[in-house]
């Protein structure tokens, strides 16, 4: 992958002032990002009919029409968008196709094509003399931590899993310090791989614990992050053995695979992930040192698990979770029959004393995306169930992104810097 202080050279004029995106592979020259915030894309298929740029929320809400030239290459020219990540993929007569000039990331339950739009800052020299580079990317002069993979034999599931560990730069120092740690997962359609490919975890961890995150509105200013050991593992479970499900029938509004796999997933975090966390890396192994959080389904996961082990967790975060949603009965959503949540009774009664839940929880954040309109709504109104039960906690609307990875990236970068200080 291409990093940003490799784009700030291109300062010609008009159409000549764009550059592969930090997401084209290196044999291909587009997709192509423009210093204005515009991306064109452009890919090769003489026989071709009809082919359409489709995409994440950010990136287009509709498919687009692209245009055919007497070489067979069909392009686009998309206006200024979301700067982040974004998923895409071409409809070619009718058939889904990746675009073979990008990477693929896991998402939408398969490889699909990713582009990274840029700020305008940080590809053209004419518009600054410094440009800056995002907080989810390497930072020159910051020490960089370490990305470990691990595979283990899940005794819950009876399926081998993988989980990836992010180490901070001290890590492997002669001091010998223990480190708090941070469980954060994915979202539905996405892996164990999501946070360090899509969302620059390692980065962001790294510029947080060094004072280097920059964003208008990434983060509030305070004190730098602590230190910490990050632990994405798979969020999709299944019970081995029949009948070990004890799921709250409350939750029956959910699809199956989430029912199951909340209840089946915590009990790998719990009894068999975070024991063997603690008995590989040097961890602080208790609940004032251990926080979870995720994203969208990864966030109702967080809620879900972190609830019901109090005793297990003290700092806590959601980001675009599911938790709260109740999408709209004309979406056709299966969850379009959840239950309004109830400070009293949601979740085991887990808020109902609320001098005993503030005691014990040292955070409970929430953030969201405003472009992601009943998710942002619906966060709203709980936070204000919350509040009105006495429940301390912090909520972030992030303006104009949606149910992306910007907005997850920017939740984590304002999260991070409040694990740990209490």
């Amino acid at each position: 992958m291409r990093f940003y202080d490799e784009m700030i050279n291109e300062s010609a004029p008009g159409a000549l002032q764009a550059v592969p995106a930090t997401t084209t592979v290196p044999s291909a020259e587009y997709p192509r990002v423009y210093a204005d915030g515009r991306a064109i894309f452009r890919v090769n298929l003489p026989s071709a009919k009809s082919v359409q740029l489709e995409g994440g929320q950010g990136l287009c809400s509709k498919p687009v029409p692209m245009t055919k030239d007497a070489e067979g290459n069909w392009s686009v020219t998309i206006p200024p968008t979301v700067m982040g990540f974004h998923y895409y993929w071409f409809n070619v007569d009718g058939v889904r196709m990746n675009d073979p000039g990008s990477q693929t990331f896991f998402g939408y339950n398969r490889e699909t094509s990713g582009i990274e739009l840029p700020d305008p800052q940080q590809i053209s020299s004419d518009l600054v003399t410094a440009p800056v580079v995002p907080f989810y990317a390497p930072h020159k002069g910051t020490p960089l931590g370490q990305l470990h993979e691990h595979w283990y034999r899940s005794e819950v599931t009876d399926r081998w899993r993988r989980y990836f560990v992010y180490t901070p730069a001290s890590y492997y120092d002669a001091t010998g310090n223990r480190y708090p740690v941070l469980y954060l997962q994915h979202g539905a359609g996405e892996d164990e791989t999501g946070w360090s490919r899509q969302g620059g975890v390692n980065f962001i961890v790294d510029n947080a614990i060094n004072g280097t995150s920059s964003s208008f509105f990434a983060r509030a200013a305070g004190p730098k992050s602590k230190e910490m050991i990050v632990v994405m593992d798979n969020g999709y479970a299944t019970y081995a053995k029949p009948g070990s499900d004890k799921r709250d029938p409350s939750e029956n509004f959910l699809p199956s695979f989430m029912r199951s796999g909340i209840e089946a997933f915590g009990s790998v975090l719990i009894n068999e992930l975070i024991p063997m966390i603690d008995s590989t890396y040097r961890t602080v192994a208790d609940r004032d040192h251990r926080a979870m959080a995720g994203l969208s389904m990864g966030g109702m996961q967080t809620m879900a698990i972190t609830m019901a082990n109090l005793d297990k967790f003290s700092y806590i975060g959601t980001f675009s979770g599911a938790q709260f949603a109740r999408p709209r009965p004309s979406s056709g959503s299966v969850a379009a029959s959840a239950p309004p949540f109830d400070p009293k009774t949601s979740y085991g009664g887990a808020f109902a004393d609320a001098e005993a839940f503030n005691s014990k929880v040292h955070l409970l954040w929430m953030g969201v995306g405003t472009a992601e309109a009943e998710m942002n709504d619906s966060l709203r109104e709980n936070a204000e169930k919350l509040r009105a039960a006495g429940i301390k906690l912090s909520e972030f609307h992030f303006p104009g992104v949606a149910h992306e990875w910007q907005t997850w990236r920017l939740c984590l970068n304002r999260f991070v810097p409040l694990l740990f200080q209490a």
